[in-house]
């Protein structure tokens, strides 16, 4: 209970400065006339709104307070309908009593309008995807915000005596001085640096600013500023449709920036302290407390890291510490409400310019920082094409309304997303520069695929093939080089697939096998999509392969074939023209073959087992062997290479004497000659030369397979698979 009240106290004293928003913003937008409705607004989302929020059943440990983002956003709803139906201005930087009366009146109708979206949007399950909002336009926001605070900063000074702008400037320099202070000594980090800057204003202000802006001697709790009292009158006076031409896009705005408010200080929360907020709760919850508001008269209020993170650090963090927070404010400010309305033009402007810098986001001023002190403006590629687009934000936020700014920086940011998400959603083609399969290779042919890259495209598509995508897939055959002959699909990564998608990949395989093309497709007895295995599995003209790798095999030896260079596929090569056997002189190799051991495996069935003792070196005469990372008998189990006609396995056992790595089994039917233990034992006391030869051809060897499978690594390793294929590359180079 000691630590509920103390977090209650501690989120209530340091939210504070945040609480009285609406009586900064509505004295330095609108002027004094504002003033009773700022302190009613002030009051009901100090109070009310916590304990709407509490009944709705919102996460305790997530306080909502007002939030400079949102508040400016509504202030600046409220300014454009005021002027706009409002009548003529009386001149001068505020509005006029009639603007300022109906801006409030249509600014808290379109505010409820904005918390039903939100509302709607939980009930439709969509906070997944708005947690998914480019952090760029959250960053153009903020700097935005950023500059008005800026211009209501001068605005004050400007309507007041020059001496306004001298406590605004001693309250700037107490908030840096303060902070080395509590670098240096831990006692006074538990002292706000904002409250000693806001004590060192009021007692500058009564020396250089004795009178305040505007007197208010009284707190007037009037009842009329309840919203749902006037919007008739707006109804009656504007026009719903009118008001909605008008008003639409801030509305949506305000929406964005409230939600998107919310969900950092969620995020905030939940890298902190590591609990989770379901963002569909959130916004169900979050769209009602501020529907509340809306109908009471309250401004928007959302989840408040800083005020959150102060209570939860305490300890504070169930519903006892938000209760103690709620009432603790509410008291605070029925004390001190007659002050907070007189505060001097000097103290409002300095608050302004105090929170500006902390709008500005804090990756965009480290990467500005860089730019001017390396002087260069450009990174290589498209690094910095969201810090770009943040500085066009924030240009219109300068020339333009903060509206248009929020509503600009989505549009941009979302149209810059959604051409990510066409090109990414089904990738692009990959070529053999960048994939091969595990088929172990010759020096000729390696460098031959090495000429023909192009020849074999590689598309592998992942998540979801849907309507969204489907236009993609047809610019992809578009974009398939014109050297290729075969192709290989591999969907093992698609997870769901609507009739668009299938009906687009479907048009791509028959526009590829109208191109005469070799078309394999693999994976698709793995894809989780019901839809699309039923749809592609009987698919005329196609050949599957349950895997990439093997049908990166097929099409590896198709072009093979159809050069001057051969390809593993041949029924049978003569032990004496085999790749251990090279370069051994007559009697030498009828010496090794006298030694070696006829051997026919059947095809399935293993030549050696993973863990088990090494028995001599495997020479392949015919059919193909697969090295397979385990001993299970799945066929798709992960194949490290395959060896076929002319090639050896098992040398490692020679060499180091250990046990298999892995296990060998028959893709076909197998003959091959083992040169076992023994026979390699006798051979270094009678043929020591031969021996030496042997060596030097399984030294070669290996170097051949390491270039074949470090042409996999780079695509593996960026697939977050890279310790598989360092694996792979032992074993390769182990059984």
């Amino acid at each position: 209970m000691r630590s509920e009240l103390l977090g209650g106290l501690e989120s209530s004293v340091l939210g504070l400065t945040t609480t009285i928003g609406p009586i900064l913003f509505f004295l330095g937008t609108f002027g004094a006339p504002s003033l009773a409705a700022a302190f009613w607004a002030t009051l009901i989302t100090a109070t009310i709104v916590p304990a709407v929020r509490l009944l709705l059943r919102g996460k305790a440990f997530l306080r909502y307070s007002t939030r400079t983002a949102s508040l400016t956003a509504y202030v600046a709803l409220v300014l454009q309908l005021g002027v706009a139906i409002g009548g003529p201005s009386s001149g001068g930087f505020g509005l006029s009593a009639n603007q300022l009366l109906a801006g409030l009146a249509a600014g808290s109708l379109m505010f409820a309008m904005a918390s039903a979206l939100i509302l709607l949007s939980g009930l439709l399950k969509l906070g997944n995807i708005f947690k998914m909002i480019p952090s760029t336009v959250t960053a153009g926001i903020g700097n935005s915000i950023a500059i008005l605070l800026v211009w209501l900063a001068l605005k004050q000074v400007m309507q007041s005596s020059s001496m306004a702008a001298v406590t605004a400037s001693v309250m700037l320099l107490c908030i840096g001085v303060w902070s080395k202070f509590q670098k240096q000594v831990t006692a006074l980090q538990f002292v706000p640096a904002i409250l000693v800057a806001v004590v060192a204003g009021l007692a500058m202000s009564l020396v250089v600013e004795p009178a305040p802006l505007e007197h208010t001697h009284a707190v007037v709790y009037d009842l009329a500023w309840i919203s749902v009292r006037s919007w008739p009158s707006v109804w009656n006076q504007a026009g719903i449709a009118p008001l909605l031409v008008a008003a639409l896009p801030g509305t949506v705005t305000l929406a964005l920036v409230m939600i998107l408010e919310s969900f950092t200080a969620a995020s905030i929360l939940e890298k902190r302290s590591g609990v989770r907020i379901d963002p569909n709760r959130e916004l169900l919850v979050m769209g009602g407390t501020n529907l509340a508001s809306a109908l009471l008269g309250g401004v928007p209020c959302t989840g408040a890291p800083l005020v959150s993170m102060a209570s939860w650090i305490v300890g504070g963090r169930g519903l006892l510490a938000a209760l103690t927070s709620l009432v603790l404010t509410g008291a605070l400010l029925i004390a001190i409400g007659p002050w907070l309305l007189a505060l001097p033009a000097g103290i409002v402007a300095g608050l302004f310019l105090i929170q500006a810098p902390m709008m500005v986001d804090p990756a965009f001023k480290n990467r500005l920082a860089s730019m001017l002190h390396v002087q260069h403006w450009r990174k290589n590629g498209e690094t910095d094409l969201g810090f770009w687009i943040t500085v066009v934000i924030s240009l219109v936020g300068i020339f333009g309304s903060l509206i248009w700014v929020s509503f600009v920086g989505i549009s941009l940011s979302c149209l810059v997303v959604l051409r990510r998400v066409s090109v990414n959603l089904t990738a692009q083609w990959a070529y053999l520069d960048q994939y091969r399969s595990h088929r172990a290779r010759s020096l000729d042919q390696l460098t031959s695929l090495d000429r023909m890259v192009h020849h074999v495209g590689i598309l592998r598509l992942t998540g979801h093939l849907f309507f969204g995508n489907s236009a993609r897939l047809a610019q992809l055959f578009d974009e398939l080089h014109q050297e290729a002959a075969a192709v290989v699909i591999d969907v093992s990564e698609v997870h769901d697939v609507d009739p668009s998608g299938s009906d687009a990949l479907v048009w791509l395989i028959g526009a590829l096998l109208d191109r005469r093309l070799k078309v394999v497709l693999t994976g698709l007895r793995r894809s989780s999509s019901m839809e699309l295995q039923q749809t592609l599995q009987d698919m005329a003209g196609v050949e599957y392969n349950i895997d990439m790798d093997r049908g990166l095999e097929l099409c590896e030896e198709l072009i093979l074939q159809n050069s001057d260079v051969m390809g593993t596929r041949q029924t049978v090569i003569p032990l004496a023209s085999n790749a251990l056997l090279s370069g051994l002189a007559p009697d030498e190799l009828t010496a090794v073959l006298l030694l070696c051991e006829q051997r026919e495996v059947d095809m399935g069935s293993e030549l050696f087992h993973k863990g088990a003792p090494a028995d001599g070196i495997w020479l392949l005469e015919s059919g193909s062997v697969s090295i397979l990372a385990g001993g299970d008998n799945d066929g798709a189990a992960s194949r490290l290479a395959t060896f076929g006609p002319g090639q050896f396995v098992g040398e490692m056992g020679y060499i180091d004497g250990k046990p298999r790595s892995a296990t060998a089994r028959a893709d076909t039917p197998v003959r091959a000659m083992l040169l076992d233990k023994q026979a390699l034992e006798a051979l270094i006391e009678q043929r020591p030369k031969a021996v030496l030869k042997i060596t030097s051809n399984i030294a070669r060897e290996l170097s051949l397979r390491v270039r074949n499978v470090s042409a996999l690594l780079v695509n593996e390793s960026a697939e977050a698979s890279s310790g598989w294929a360092n694996s792979s590359l032992g074993a390769a180079s182990r059984f």
